[in-house]
């Protein structure tokens, strides 16, 4: 989740006054990919370098006491510390942009409707649900194994104790050593669900009002709502359905529903009936046609009658976007 405007400024702040934190300089790390989070930066950085000089200024007026001679001196150290401060967190940025720029990286990809199986080059093993990306930076001559995940994957990560398997999403980071794990994290759900089955993964995360660091074991599963900005640790004994093929709803929220449905069929659907959307479903769906699907919902709530009334298609969806 992209931090706010506030969240920015705040994180600056506390960079200026060297109150920092690894987690808040992890957080400012993940948000540097993002162009707009970079103009926000900039943005922070300009006004902080002019407050001080406004800051200093008005030092030098208000000050009685010392002669101006002194009191020039300490405007003038004033503006040099908050320069060289300025100066080192325009380097990090800098430095972070060059080695992101520089750094080739290998992209895997599924467009609505597809799924993929990847064999990535240290033995993991990754199914790429729909609509889905992995970005895998090189493994060679490098402490960690890191990819940058957008969407939904399984994974069964080869073991390699000296080099810990790390996962990215949406600011969340999942590592491990060599386990089997599923992450759901479709940028426009409200939900990002990492579900582990085999072996223990450890899921962090660092937002203003929301720090996380858990190990999950074989059989739990974390559920982050990014909207409430907080979470839980559920068991489950199911499978991951998606990878036979199935649509598996459990008490899944309507506008949820709809989103999957959209990237399984790579279809644009038209919800006629508002009311639908206050609906929690729960049902499989194997080898059927969105029609039928469009059906079963219907029946599900209880409007079997006029069912192709409650949802349209309009069209098929243009490929995901890359940004």
């Amino acid at each position: 989740m992209r931090p706010s405007r506030q969240e920015i400024k705040d994180l600056v702040n506390r960079y200026l006054e060297d109150k920092i934190t690894k987690a808040d300089f992890d957080s400012f790390l993940n948000g540097l990919d993002d162009p707009e989070v970079r103009e926000i930066y900039s943005e922070a950085l300009k006004s902080s370098f002019e407050n001080s000089l406004n800051e200093n200024s008005a030092y030098i007026l208000t000050s009685k006491k010392q002669t101006f001679s002194h009191q020039l001196g300490k405007y003038w150290m004033g503006v040099a510390a908050t320069l060289l401060l300025l100066a080192s967190f325009s380097f990090l940025i800098f430095n972070y942009l060059q080695n992101t720029d520089t750094q080739s990286f290998t992209l895997y990809q599924t467009v609505f409707a597809e799924q993929k199986n990847i064999s990535l080059p240290d033995g993991t093993e990754v199914n790429l649900n729909v609509a889905s990306s992995l970005e895998q930076m090189p493994f060679e001559n490098q402490e960690m194994r890191k990819v940058n995940l957008r969407g939904e994957a399984f994974f069964q990560v080869a073991k390699d104790k000296s080099h810990p398997f790390e996962i990215t999403t949406q600011a969340v980071k999942v590592m491990v050593l060599g386990t089997a794990f599923n992450i759901s994290s479709y940028e426009e759900d409200e939900m990002i669900e990492v579900s582990v089955t085999e072996g223990t993964v450890n899921v962090s995360l660092a937002w203003e009002n929301l720090v996380i660091d858990e190990t999950l074991t074989i059989g739990q599963r974390i559920q982050i709502d990014k909207h409430a900005k907080t979470y839980r640790v559920v068991e489950f004994n199911e499978p991951i359905h998606w990878k036979s093929q199935v649509l598996n709803f459990n008490q899944t929220d309507f506008e949820q529903v709809i989103n999957t449905l959209e990237r399984w069929y790579g279809l644009e659907l038209d919800v006629k009936d508002s009311s639908l959307y206050e609906l929690k479903l729960t049902g499989q769906f194997k080898d059927k046609s969105i029609n039928e699907v469009i059906s079963a919902i219907g029946f599900l709530a209880n409007r079997e009658a006029d069912s192709n009334e409650l949802i349209t298609v309009i069209s098929k969806k243009s490929k995901p976007s890359e940004n």
